[in-house]
């Protein structure tokens, strides 16, 4: 009899309880992954309305949004998306109970913004600019990226994407320097 459950336990159960592992991660992952969750908190406020007038949050012909994760975790591999999603989720709950949140300067932030907006997360979605070519122009003026000739970052060239107007949007600069 102990054979019998145990091979029943091998067979069934083992396979049963990952299966319902992977699709408990799974939903934490969605859950965890848009603009619904990430701007709960009052602190996120003005990056919720400027993804939402953006291309990227919906204000485009088609109503189609990218998730704050599309663009704010790594898409190299699986590995490295959960644990930038782990790293930057600690951080963020820590931040929440014990940052000064008045104290923080969201504008200096901005000059920042390459540390937290992956290039693997534009790829994902905008893949086939790696495959034009000619002189169209998203093909020029992508080439040297692709080619390997320059060493910026998708977010460098494109400093306001994602966020339309947000440094207008941000509060005034906790530091007292006069706003950009």
């Amino acid at each position: 009899m102990k054979p019998v459950l145990v091979a029943i336990v091998l067979v069934v159960a083992m396979p049963a309880g990952a299966a319902a592992a992977w699709m408990l991660m799974e939903t934490m992952l969605v859950a965890t992954s848009g603009p619904a969750f990430c701007t709960t908190c009052h602190t996120m406020a003005p990056f919720a309305r400027t993804f939402r007038a953006d291309v990227h949050g919906g204000s485009n012909p088609e109503g189609t949004a990218a998730l704050c994760t599309d663009c704010h975790l790594r898409h190299d591999n699986v590995a490295a998306y959960l644990w930038t999603k782990a790293r930057f989720g600690a951080h963020d709950v820590w931040a929440q109970l014990t940052y000064d949140l008045e104290a923080i300067d969201w504008r200096a932030g901005l000059a920042r913004r390459a540390e937290y907006t992956f290039d693997s997360g534009c790829l994902k979605c905008h893949r086939a600019l790696a495959d034009v070519r000619g002189n169209q122009p998203a093909f020029v003026a992508h080439r040297p990226y692709f080619l390997g000739e320059i060493e910026r970052k998708c977010v460098a060239c494109h400093p306001h994407v994602g966020h339309r107007g947000l440094a207008a949007a941000l509060p005034p600069s906790a530091t007292g320097e006069a706003d950009p």
